[in-house]
């Protein structure tokens, strides 16, 4: 293998792998901001737009926005709508790394690296650290882009590149081919475009012969969230297609008229590697023009084409992604999510578990304990997610919201337990026995019930809104019940004393609920001793 070879492939690693690292440094930097980002700018098909483009000009990748949005999609944090807007806008901001190469400014990787590396020795504040990482690996994005723009000029005099170089410049479709398969195996447009350039200014071509790569690297970083979204849910899905439906049209409009693409270039001006970036951006310019008019249109197609899955249930994860652990703070947002869905199920496990105890029949029994399976489905899964997400690198306070939301997947499945392993114990055995609460001790469980349901409702409400107000309520009302569960008892023991056979009988079962109850309670507003209560503007 020739050393101008050896160059080019490790360059394109070093730049491939200094381009994600550079977006997880990004985005660590940018914390719960790209989320405020999001949802103040996503409202509207043009702000969206420049939301996307401002978020891969910060990460440096479309695919890493893409990769992002895949997962915001599927944890239905954006409509697809939104997703579609934001990924035009993406597709344009990335234009800028390949006119940097054009500009010849990757020259001044090695100042960057070095600052990076001084800063990081000097520092001892954590963001300033990550900063310097940052600096580093844009360096790193830097020089990896002169070598192999270097490599692409020295691989002139090798015979077979040249005859394979030669061979592609008659076949526009076969090239185009060819640097969609390229960029889909190394997941960045930005190098096959840099080495494109490379070749043109090495072979004193012209910006006609460099649009059918173009095009093709184009379509080829679309596989990027393609395969982001094979794990992912339905939304997800969809929008991955959504973003190979509107490139595939793009490329199928502008493959004839790639003449006169060419010729704007040309006007436009610069020498070709200015010339090939600016096709690049066009196109991209083209496809955010063409499209977002449209955009309910592509979502219509996308839904059509990928279809809600018929065996898609309760036993699947609706908001959980794999894809976005290297984004904590979006991954920290889908996990809350499917934890509020987790709450539902908990709230409506508590609410029915009396039902069984008034008709006497199993069947409510049965469907309270298929709730308890979903639960502990869900369970399982969230804890394992969270699990990989703490050996990911996180802020103080991304680990911090990690933790509670660990507790509060906890408590919710001590809550599953208490009503399937202790409430419905309690059912059976009164089904079996066949006993009847007295009257008032009945009307007095069915009301402190009722506290107790409202109690976990709040808990949840609090968790999902971290309101003061909720909380001071969510206090009071723990307060009331502790105080009821005394109150109920001493009524129960009079009961007894005053020789109550329907009392008598159900005792033990009326002591043990009101006891399992109140530890419902208790159990549902744990997770507050760890929580801080947030503003508005805190969460943003």
């Amino acid at each position: 293998m020739s050393t101008e070879l050896m160059v080019l492939l490790g360059g394109t690693a070093l730049l491939v792998f200094s381009i994600d690292e550079l977006a997880k440094s990004v985005q660590y930097l940018a914390g719960s901001r790209f989320r405020a980002w999001i949802n103040n700018f996503a409202g509207n098909r043009f702000s969206s737009v420049l939301l996307g483009t401002v978020l891969s000009l910060l990460l440096s990748s479309s695919g890493a926005v893409t990769v992002m949005l895949v997962g915001l999609a599927n944890s239905r944090l954006l409509t697809l709508e939104q997703v579609f807007s934001v990924m035009l806008g993406a597709s344009i901001g990335t234009t800028l790394i390949v006119h940097l190469v054009a500009f010849n400014i990757s020259k001044y990787g090695l100042i960057f690296i070095a600052g990076g590396v001084v800063l990081d020795a000097v520092s001892e504040s954590e963001k300033v650290s990550r900063f310097s990482k940052a600096l580093l690996y844009l360096g790193i994005v830097f020089y990896s882009m002169s070598l192999v723009v270097t490599a692409g000029k020295a691989l002139e005099s090798n015979e077979l590149f040249q005859f394979s170089i030669n061979y592609f410049q008659d076949r526009p479709v076969f090239s185009l081919m060819v640097s969609a398969f390229l960029t889909a195996f190394i997941h960045s447009s930005a190098a096959t475009i840099a080495f494109v350039m490379s070749l043109m200014m090495t072979k004193n071509s012209t910006v006609y012969e460099a649009i059918p790569w173009v095009l093709g690297a184009n379509l080829g970083t679309t596989m990027t969230a393609y395969v982001a979204s094979l794990k992912s849910g339905v939304l997800g899905k969809q929008a991955a297609v959504g973003n190979l439906i509107s490139k595939l049209v793009g490329v199928a409009i502008c493959l004839p008229l790639a003449h006169h693409l060419g010729e704007l270039a040309e006007k436009i001006g610069g020498d070709v590697s200015r010339q090939v970036a600016t096709a690049h951006t066009l196109f991209n310019v083209f496809l955010a023009i063409l499209f977002l008019p449209f955009v309910s249109w592509g979502v219509a197609i996308a839904r059509k084409l990928v279809p809600p899955k018929a065996g898609e249930g309760e036993f699947s994860f609706q908001y959980l992604d794999p894809k976005t652990l290297d984004a904590p703070e979006l991954a920290l947002a889908q996990a809350q999510r499917e934890i509020l869905r987790l709450s539902d199920i908990a709230e409506k496990m508590v609410a029915q578990c009396l039902t069984a105890f008034e008709t006497g029949s199993f069947k409510e029994i049965e469907e309270v304990k298929a709730m308890d399976q979903v639960a502990d489905f869900l369970n399982r899964g969230i804890k394992m997610y969270l699990t990989k997400l703490s050996q990911k690198d996180m802020t103080s306070e991304q680990a911090q919201k990690e933790f509670e939301l660990v507790l509060r997947t906890h408590d919710l499945e001590n809550i599953g337990d208490i009503v399937d392993k202790n409430i419905l114990e309690l059912v059976r055995k009164n089904i079996k026995k066949g006993y009847a609460f007295s009257k008032e001790g009945w009307a007095e469980i069915l009301q402190f019930h009722q506290k107790v349901v409202e109690c976990v409702r709040l808990s949840t409400v609090y968790f999902s809104s971290r309101d003061r107000a909720v909380l001071s309520k969510l206090e009071i009302l723990h307060e009331q019940i502790q105080d009821m569960t005394i109150d109920l008892s001493e009524l129960h023991l009079q009961r007894l004393h005053r020789g109550v056979k329907e009392s008598l009988d159900t005792t033990s079962v009326h002591l043990d609920l009101l006891a399992n109850l109140e530890r419902i309670a208790d159990v549902s507003v744990n997770f507050i001793r760890i929580s801080i209560p947030q503003t508005p503007q805190n969460l943003e």
